[in-house]
Formats: C-alpha cells, structure tokens, sequence
C-alpha cells in the first residue's frame, strides 16, 4: 500500500490582518478622543441663581404704603424742566406751561491742565442749578417743583465735569433748595414720533406794575 503524505497548509494571514487592522484602528480612535476631551474640557455647571428674599407680609405692607405716600408727594409737586445745551450752559426753563429764556453756562475752562473744564456749581453755590433756577423764578426755594434737569445730549456723551457735576447738583437741590430733582438721559426717551403731542409753552407774562 502507498502511504498517505501529509501536507501542511500555511496558516491564513488574511483574517489575521483584519484583526490585526481593527485593533490598532481602535486604539487610534480612543487615543484621539482622550486627546480631544483633554483639549477641551466639559464647561462647568452653571452656579443656581439666588432666589429672591422672602419679603415678611408686614414689610411688604409697609413697602407698598411708603411708595403710594411718594408717588402722592411726586404727583403734587409741579414739574420744573431745566433745559441744558450741549455746551453746559442752562438756555432756558419750563414751567407751568411758558418758557423762561435763559444764559447761565454751568461750565468754565481751568487752568489747571490737568482739568481743562470745571464745573462752576463746585465753585459757588449761586452757580449750582437749582439755585439758578429758584432765582430767575424769584421763589425762596423749590419746595413745591419736580425739578427735571434736561440736557440736550445723551448721558453717554456729556463731559466728565458736566456730567458729575449735575450728579452733585441732584443732592445740593435738596438740601439746599428743598427740591426734588432728577436727571433724564435723553437716549432713554422714546422717539419724538412716539411722544404724545404737547402743547405749545406760552412765554412768561410780566408782572403788572400799579400806576
């Protein structure tokens, strides 16, 4: 009898390789996404906002009754509107319907160079707004008006002395004139278009003299 030969085949590579390829392909995958989550790390949770205090009912009431007392005192008091150029200087106010024309400049150049501009009212009390104001109405002091002190430009573009001197002039109203004041930034206004007409300020009235 022939004697049957054994042949050995040679193992095959190929599904060896694919294994192989997978593997390898895997952990460049890993490393790349280790590499990006290290790149950019998840944001932090944002911190929960405060919640807003608990005001007790007995304050509460209190709060309520004090604003509707201001609100009155507000209400009461005549509107009086300072009107301010955009050169610092008061050209005119408004009050009880007329216009009382006027040329009181708020401003004067420094000679310190390190100033340039200064703010009278810082200089004299008689050049402060309201002080101004209450003499050219001929009143003792403004007790009774909401003065509105309206400048022609915005805020934002005022001059420093102009600016924070009319800040000032806000608590010198009250303490020295016993007028409330406050300061409109005309950038917070709506338009002209969307404002209610108003009607026409009538120019003040002299005084009669007796014969």
């Amino acid at each position: 009898m022939r004697s049957r030969r054994h042949v050995r085949r040679p193992p095959d590579l190929t599904s060896l390789f694919d294994v192989l390829f997978i593997v390898v392909f895997a952990a460049l995958i890993r490393a790349a996404a280790v590499e990006h989550a290290a790149a950019h790390p998840p944001a932090p949770p944002a911190p929960p906002r405060p919640s807003a205090p608990v005001i007790p009912p007995a304050i509460a009431a209190l709060r309520q009754r004090a604003l509707t007392q201001l609100d009155a005192e507000l209400a009461a008091r005549a509107a009086l509107v300072v009107r301010i150029t955009k050169d610092g200087t008061i050209d005119a106010l408004e009050v009880d319907g007329k216009r009382l024309a006027l040329d009181a400049p708020l401003l004067e150049h420094s000679p310190d160079p390190d100033i340039v501009v200064a703010y009278l009212g810082d200089r004299s009390a008689e050049l402060r707004v309201c002080r101004i104001a209450a003499l050219h109405l001929g009143a003792a002091e403004l007790s009774r008006y909401l003065v509105i002190l309206a400048p022609a430009l915005p805020l934002a573009d005022l001059p420093h002395a102009l600016f924070d001197g009319l800040h000032r002039d806000l608590d010198r109203c009250l303490t020295e004139q016993h007028g409330l004041a406050t300061l409109i930034d005309p950038a917070a206004l709506p338009p002209a278009s969307a404002r209610p007409p108003a009607s026409a300020p009538q120019p003040p009235t002299a005084p009669r003299t007796t014969p």
